[in-house]
């Protein structure tokens, strides 16, 4: 264990217990609390010694997914099998490496937490003018905290995708932080699926910089876990830079989703993009916080955050809370908008009329209204995954079991950059 990390954790510890758990004032009284485990909790995840179990449950997603995953991370079991990716153990990183964070421990108290108590971290690298495809499978069997660090080089494309789900019969914890780099001129596709069971809670925290004339399209659909927590932040900092990003939300029973974004013009001519789908069900919750901000010195910057809700019944609720902030001396497009509403009777009154069930018609409803926001994914395997998860949720009501995929049900063309 390096001095170096001994005083980054030290530091991370201090400013976990000193910061408010949320930062904005706007969302200081709206917010989803998750359960966060003790260290002794964590140490007793790492050595819960299910090695084979998780093994086996991964070769079984794999097989229903008709797909083969680069790389595979749990606690008992950790695979990888992707030239571009290297895993380290935290406390082993340079002082450089830990200094070179682009979230840092007073960013937020949740990021302080995980900060302090990550185990392993994921580098991913792809070099100058190379073009590579990446997916990225989780497992969470009991607490599973780590980091994942993209480092996109100049003139580079990289598309990733990633499943969490849970062992069957557990459930606890998965807090992902990770970290993007986009470097001038070079695109990134990123899609992260969860279908954790009802035991389990999501904290997921991203952060990404994009740098001059290269862009990142964000894919993040939330259908799993008992809690979803997710706290993002996107900065275009390079000129001419694009964030375009997507989320889905589909919950039902009793599950909660707390979904903070921030998109960030801070450069001339940068776009940014944040739409947001949440259909909710039986006794679920949502709050749906985007914020946008175009900095100064952003001639012909372009922001638009837009949230939607639709709740099925009247003990399911979404409280949309968009915020923007935006310096009048610009010449600049910015706009934020939220709605939140019942099923449209008319729409299912019409279906019907054409000899539709009503069941049938809501699950309709339902397939159509998501689809606007998967149509987002550029990659054909993420899309169809994600598309057959959400179609068997909409079928039976059933999150956390990974079914067989199939191609059916949901025609969508894509919706990116326009």
């Amino acid at each position: 264990m390096s001095e170096a990390y001994d005083e980054f954790r030290r530091d991370a510890l201090q400013q976990y217990d000193t910061l408010p758990y949320e930062l904005n004032d706007l969302y200081k009284k709206y917010f989803v609390e998750v359960h966060l485990p003790s260290e002794t909790d964590l140490d007793a995840a790492r050595s819960s010694g299910r090695r084979k179990e998780v093994e086996a449950y991964a070769n079984y997603i794999e097989e229903r997914t008709n797909k083969k995953f680069d790389v595979v991370i749990s606690n008992s079991f950790v695979r990888n099998s992707s030239g571009i990716v290297s895993i380290k153990r935290m406390d082993s990183l340079s002082e450089s490496e830990l200094r070179g964070k682009i979230f840092k421990n007073t960013d937020n108290k949740l990021v302080a937490y995980v900060n302090a108590n990550s185990r392993d971290v994921v580098f991913v690298k792809i070099e100058k003018k190379t073009s590579k495809k990446l997916s990225i499978m989780v497992i969470n069997e009991d607490n599973l905290v780590f980091q994942v660090f993209f480092d996109i080089g100049e003139g580079a494309f990289l598309d990733v995708f990633e499943l969490y789900a849970s062992l069957p019969g557990t459930g606890a914890l998965v807090s992902p932080l990770q970290e993007f780099s986009v470097h001038k001129d070079s695109k990134m596709e990123f899609t992260m699926l969860n279908d954790g069971n009802a035991q389990s809670q999501l904290l997921n925290l991203s952060k990404g910089i994009i740098e001059e004339n290269s862009e990142i399209n964000l894919n993040f659909i939330y259908n799993g876990s008992g809690i979803t927590k997710s706290v993002g932040f996107f900065d275009t900092q390079g000129k001419s830079s694009r964030i375009n990003a997507a989320e889905t939300i589909y919950g039902t029973r009793e599950q909660k989703f707390d979904i903070n974004t921030y998109v960030i013009n801070s450069k001339e001519r940068s776009y940014t993009r944040l739409e947001t789908g949440a259909i909710l069900d039986g006794g679920s919750y949502c709050l749906l916080k985007g914020y946008a901000k175009v900095e100064r010195l952003t001639r012909g910057a372009f922001s638009r955050v837009n949230q939607r809700g639709i709740v099925l019944n009247d003990k399911a609720h979404v409280d949309a809370l968009p915020d923007m902030s935006i310096d009048y001396s610009n010449e600049v497009s910015a706009t934020h908008s939220a709605a939140t509403s019942p099923i449209d009777k008319e729409a299912l009154f019409y279906m019907e009329s054409r000899g539709i069930p009503e069941t049938q018609a809501r699950k309709m409803f339902v397939a159509s209204f998501i689809t606007r926001y998967l149509s987002n994914i550029q990659n054909p395997s993420a899309k169809e995954i994600a598309s057959s998860v959400i179609l068997s949720r909409i079928e039976n009501d059933d999150f956390g079991v990974i079914n067989t995929v199939t191609p059916k049900g949901i025609w969508m063309t894509s919706t990116a950059n326009k």
